[in-house]
Order: C-alpha cells, then structure tokens, then sequence
C-alpha cells in the first residue's frame, strides 16, 4: 500500500467515481467515493487528499466551496478548462480530460508538500 490513509473522490457521475477509484486503487491506494460533499465530509478530514468535480461546486456551490477551504491544500479539484471556479480555489487543479500519470503527479505534489 503506497498510501496509509485513503483518498476521498467526490462526484456527482457515478462512471467518473468509479474510473478514478479505480485508477487510484491499481496503483495502490485506497479509495473511498461519494457522490455528494456532505456524505464525504467526514472521511475527508482523515484522508490523505480529496479529488472533488467541479461539477459538485456547481450542483452544490456553498457547501462544496466551505468543504475546500476546510481541506486547506489537501484537495484536487478536477475541472473542465472552461470554469471560472478555478479562479478562486486555492487547491491544486487538473484539467479534464486528464490521464492517470497526471492524476498520481498532482497526488505526488501534494504528498511532498506534506512532508
């Protein structure tokens, strides 16, 4: 296990939940999903990092904005290029479509960053 505490993915699209967690746990992560930020709230405070849609900041933008910022850096934002909720995030953000090297670099940086 390359991770001792799990990484939290939260998106509303079940296929993206599923496809990432997926791509995590084949490097050796575990994993935990949620489709909504308040059913992730509580596993976040633990994980080692957050991946988060955009999509969610725009289903459910306060509570989504307050769960980032409660996460500090510890959060992925994964966003669609064209959103203008890149600009006032303060957390690492991949661009959609990304590739699974991408996705292990931005965790990478953030474990780094930790130490």
């Amino acid at each position: 296990m390359l991770a001792e505490r799990s990484i939290v993915v939260v998106a509303a699209d079940q296929g993206l939940r599923r496809s990432v967690a997926f791509a995590l746990e084949v490097e050796g992560y575990s994993t935990e999903s949620y489709d909504t930020v308040k059913k992730a709230e509580e596993s976040s405070r633990g994980a080692l990092c957050t991946i988060l849609d955009d999509e969610i900041l725009k289903s459910e933008p306060q509570p989504a904005t307050q769960f980032l910022k409660s996460l500090g850096g510890r959060a992925i934002l994964l966003a669609d290029g064209l959103s203008a909720l890149q600009a006032y995030v303060d957390n690492t953000v991949l661009t959609k479509p990304f590739t699974g090297p991408d996705l292990l670099g931005a965790i990478n940086k953030l474990i780094e960053a930790a130490k």
